[in-house]
């Protein structure tokens, strides 16, 4: 990998590079911080509302400048069943069985691979030899950290590991759907994402609501209060903020490197909060995902 001598001196640069890592650790921090809620006063579907509530409040006035018309309604729903409600609680039903580090690489990895298929198989974009080979070395990744779940032993009471690494991927699929969706679609990011918070708060709530009721005011203040901002403030909106204008500043293909990160984020994250010490076979599985992420990325600082 080399880096252009114009990048290094371009004055852009450095906030370009402070917004990528920024994003990179409010994405890997999520399923920290995701995990240490529902190890608390709150469960799955509380921490979903909270995510919801909140992001569809915030970004609920970017649809009534411009509300969905025709089929935008039912592009919206699609976009939603990827990146809302079923996502998060599929994704934190598996941090209550697997490690929050497992997720930070076999979610992003399950999406790349099945993005990239997808991409050939519904899109007709065919991929590059590149892409393939960084794909595979994903798959490779993500089988070491599976097999670091399937020989580690599980606490009483709680399921095996390894189903919680299967709802991680099956939550890496449904966002895979997402970004296809939204490529096919051509949907602007900040309205793809406003879609998906606001409907997914006009679907989920009501029924929330109607089963937990007012569940959420016997939980502590300070965990509503973490899950709420960190869930429908810095995930939903700040972080995807962050990202944009690293890619305004720096470019989609260095951009690129940033999303990359996330595995080793979210693993080195988990062990002074939550106290997870991953395995050999995991911490091996991080560094081979990531490797195949930037290979299927085809990234090049250099451009």
């Amino acid at each position: 990998m080399t880096v252009a001598a114009s990048t290094i001196e371009s004055p852009a640069r450095p906030l370009g590079l402070i917004c990528g890592l920024m994003a990179a650790l409010i994405w890997g921090a999520w399923p920290v911080i995701s995990k240490l809620g529902v190890g608390g006063h709150l469960d799955v579907y509380d921490v979903t509302a909270l995510r919801f509530g909140v992001a569809g409040l915030v970004l609920l006035p970017i649809l009534l400048r411009r509300p969905p018309r025709g089929a935008e309604w039912g592009r919206g729903l699609a976009l939603a069943t990827g990146a809302g409600a079923p996502y998060i609680l599929v994704a934190i039903g598996g941090l209550q069985l697997a490690p929050a580090g497992h997720f930070g690489v076999v979610a992003p990895g399950t999406n790349i691979v099945v993005a990239i298929l997808g991409a050939w198989l519904l899109l007709g974009d065919r991929p590059a030899r590149q892409r393939i080979a960084g794909a595979a070395m994903v798959l490779a990744g993500i089988l070491l950290v599976g097999w670091s779940s399937l020989t580690a032993p599980h606490e009483a009471g709680a399921g095996p590991q390894w189903l919680g690494d299967l709802m991680f991927m099956a939550g890496g699929v449904l966002w895979a759907g997402y970004t296809l969706a939204a490529r096919r679609w051509a949907v602007e990011p900040f309205r793809a994402v406003a879609l998906v918070s606001v409907l997914s708060a006009a679907f989920y709530l009501p029924p929330y609501v109607a089963l937990a009721g007012l569940r959420l005011l016997e939980a502590p203040l300070s965990e509503v209060l973490v899950q709420a901002l960190f869930q429908g403030v810095l995930v939903a909106v700040v972080a995807l903020v962050l990202h944009t204008k690293a890619v305004e500043l720096l470019g989609a293909a260095r951009a690129a490197l940033f999303p990359a990160l996330v595995p080793a984020a979210a693993m080195l994250l988990a062990v002074p909060v939550l106290g997870e010490i991953p395995t050999t076979l995991a911490l091996l599985g991080v560094v081979v995902v990531v490797a195949g992420m930037l290979t299927s990325m085809g990234l090049r600082l250099g451009r």
